[in-house]
C-alpha cells in the first residue's frame, strides 16, 4: 500500500469492496499470529468473503501484508471518515484482538450506528483488556483454542475450537444489518407506508404504484401463460433460450444490461439502489420494507422516471415467510422463483439459476468472482426452498440450468410414491 492509499483510507475513501467484510483489528503481531488459524479457516470456508486486517502501527501493517497475502490490509479510519470507511469496505463483523484496549469515540459510534457486530477476540486464557468504549461496543468475546478437537460441542477451559468460531462468525456475517441500523425514518418510509392505504394509493398512483396481491400483479402482467425466469448465472445466456417463447420475463438486479441480451424484463427483483436507478420501466420485486423505502426515495422524486411500480414479494409469496431461513436470507433469484410459482402460470422456464456450480463461473463472462454463495445465503437452504417450491408448482417446468435440473430430478426420483404428489412436469 502506498502512502497515498493509506491516507485516502484514513479519510474514509478506501477502494470499494464488493463482498461482505470481516474486519480484524489488533495492536501486535502475537495477537494476529494467535488468530491466524481462524483467519485461514474462515477464508477457506467462505470464498466470497473479504478479510480486512487493520493496525495503528505502519510497521505492523507491513508485516500483516506479508504474513496474510490473501487479506486486505488498511489503517484505521479517523474522524469524519469512519462512516464512509465502514460503508465502502462493507464491514459486517469487527473483531478486536487482545490486547487492544480502546478505540476512538468516532469509531465506536460508527460501528454502533451501522449495527456492525463487534467482538473482542483472542486465544483462550488471554485476559480481555478493553477500555469502556470498546467494552460497551462488543457484543461478545471469542476465545479460540487452536488445539481443541474440531468436533467439540462447546467451549473448553481454553476456548472454542477454530471451526466453532468460524461457524459463529458465519452466522454473524449472514445477518441483514439494514433493519438494525439506527436511523430516522425518512420520506421514503413515509411514502412506501402510504401506498398500503387505499386512499393514499389512489392519490400517489401517478408516481408510485404498489401491487399488494397476486391478482393485481397478474393483471399488470396481462395474465402470462409462460414466464421466463432468468437468474444471473451463465445459463441465463444459454443458446436454447433463443427459441423459447414467453409472455413475461423476470430478471435479477441489472448486471445483464451491459451484455445486451434479454434486456427488457417485465419484473426485476432487487434490493439495491444501483439497480433501482439503472432499470427503467419494469415492475420491481422487493424483499423488505427497507427496500421499499429505498425504492420510494430513489424513484418518486426523480423526473427521469415515469410512474414506478413495485411489490413486496412477501405479500405475494407466502412460501417466503413459511420457510425457516434462520439467520440467512433468500437470494433475489429465489424470491423471483417464489413469486413466479405463486402466479402459477401454465409454463415456467428457468435459466441462470446455476447454484454457483456452472463450469463457466459465477456470471456470464466473469472469471474473477468466486463461484460460491456469499455468507448471507447458503446452497443448502436455497436448494431446499427451491425444491419445496417446485413441489407446489402444477404447470410445465422447463429448467435450462443443468445443476438445478439435476437436483430436481434427484429429488423427484428419491421421493416415496405414497408420500410425494409430483407437481411440476419436467420438460426439456
Amino acid at each position: 500500500m502506498t502512502i497515498g492509499e493509506a491516507a485516502y483510507a484514513r479519510l474514509g475513501l478506501p477502494a470499494r469492496e464488493t463482498e461482505r467484510t470481516l474486519w480484524i483489528i489488533g495492536d501486535d503481531r502475537a495477537g494476529f499470529e494467535a488468530f491466524a488459524p481462524t483467519i485461514a479457516a474462515v477464508s477457506n470456508r467462505y470464498d466470497r468473503l473479504s478479510v480486512l486486517l487493520s493496525a495503528r502501527d505502519a510497521a505492523l501493517r507491513g508485516w500483516l501484508a506479508e504474513r496474510f497475502p490473501s487479506c486486505r490490509v488498511l489503517p484505521l479510519p479517523c474522524g469524519l471518515g469512519v462512516r464512509s470507511y465502514l460503508k465502502r469496505c462493507d464491514i459486517r463483523v469487527a473483531v478486536f484482538l487482545a490486547p487492544v484496549c480502546e478505540v476512538p469515540r468516532g469509531l465506536a459510534s460508527g460501528l454502533r450506528r451501522r449495527a456492525i457486530t463487534t467482538l473482542s477476540g483472542g486465544v483462550g486464557g488471554s485476559p480481555p483488556q478493553l477500555g469502556p468504549r470498546l467494552a460497551a461496543a462488543c457484543e461478545a468475546r471469542i476465545e479460540v483454542d487452536p488445539g481443541a478437537m474440531p468436533q467439540a460441542a462447546s467451549a473448553g477451559p481454553r476456548g472454542m475450537p477454530v471451526q466453532a468460531v468460524v461457524d459463529l462468525l458465519g452466522e454473524m456475517l449472514a445477518r441483514d444489518l439494514k433493519p438494525l441500523r439506527r436511523r430516522r425514518r425518512g420520506i421514503g418510509w413515509m411514502i412506501s407506508d402510504l401506498t398500503r392505504d387505499a386512499h393514499w394509493r389512489r392519490l400517489l398512483a401517478w408516481r408510485l404504484v404498489r401491487y399488494d396481491d397476486l391478482d393485481a400483479l397478474r393483471a399488470a402482467l396481462h395474465s402470462p401463460q409462460t414466464i421466463l425466469c432468468l437468474g444471473n448465472g451463465p445459463s441465463s445466456e444459454d443458446p436454447a433460450l433463443d427459441t423459447i417463447g414467453y409472455d413475461a420475463m423476470f430478471r435479477v438486479n441489472h448486471g445483464w444490461q451491459q451484455r445486451g441480451k434479454f434486456t427488457a424484463p417485465d419484473v426485476v427483483f432487487t434490493g439495491g439502489k444501483p439497480s433501482m436507478r439503472a432499470v427503467g420501466s419494469a415492475i420491481f420485486g422487493l424483499q423488505t420494507p427497507d427496500a421499499a423505502a429505498r425504492f420510494a426515495t430513489v424513484r418518486t422524486f426523480n423526473p427521469a422516471f415515469r410512474r414506478s411500480r413495485f411489490f413486496d414479494a412477501h405479500d405475494l409469496a407466502p412460501s417466503l415467510r413459511a420457510f425457516d431461513w434462520g439467520v440467512l436470507r433468500p437470494t433475489n433469484g429465489a424470491v423471483m422463483l417464489a413469486v413466479a410459482v405463486a402466479l402459477q402460470p401454465a409454463r415456467l422456464v428457468i435459466a441462470g439459476v446455476d447454484l454457483f456450480r456452472h463450469q463457466a463461473g459465477s456470471y456470464p463472462g466473469d472469471v474473477t468472482t468466486p463461484n460460491a454463495y456469499s455468507p448471507g445465503h447458503s446452497l443448502e437452504s436455497e436448494l431446499a426452498f427451491l425444491l419445496e417450491l417446485f413441489d407446489r408448482y402444477t404447470g410445465e417446468l422447463v429448467i435450462v440450468s443443468d445443476a438445478l435440473r439435476a437436483e430436481w430430478e434427484a429429488h423427484r426420483a428419491g421421493a416415496d410414491a405414497g408420500q410425494f404428489d409430483p407437481g411440476g412436469r419436467l420438460a426439456y
